[in-house]
């Protein structure tokens, strides 16, 4: 009788400590999954210097000839003002 007792409060501690691990990474999965739709959601810009496209709120961005333009990169935002300046 006591035996039995033991083997059934054993397995309800295993059962919980199963339920525990499970629902905590079922629950981080579909948060992975939201933010994954984020950024999959993102507008994208072009790269008017070497044709790239970046999410928006990734670029650098600079007035160039008046007109807002977005880069990859403060490299490329150099090259492509240099070129407009000649």
């Amino acid at each position: 009788m006591i035996r039995s007792l033991f083997v059934l409060f054993c397995a309800a501690i295993v059962y919980y400590a199963l339920k525990t691990v499970f629902s905590s990474a079922v629950k981080s999965y579909h948060e992975e999954g939201r933010q994954s739709d984020r950024r999959m959601g993102e507008e994208m810009v072009q790269d008017p210097e070497c044709r790239t496209y970046i999410p928006k709120t990734r670029a650098v961005t600079r007035r160039v000839g008046g007109k807002p333009c977005s880069f990859c990169s403060e490299a490329c935002a150099q090259r492509y003002e240099e070129k407009k300046r000649i």
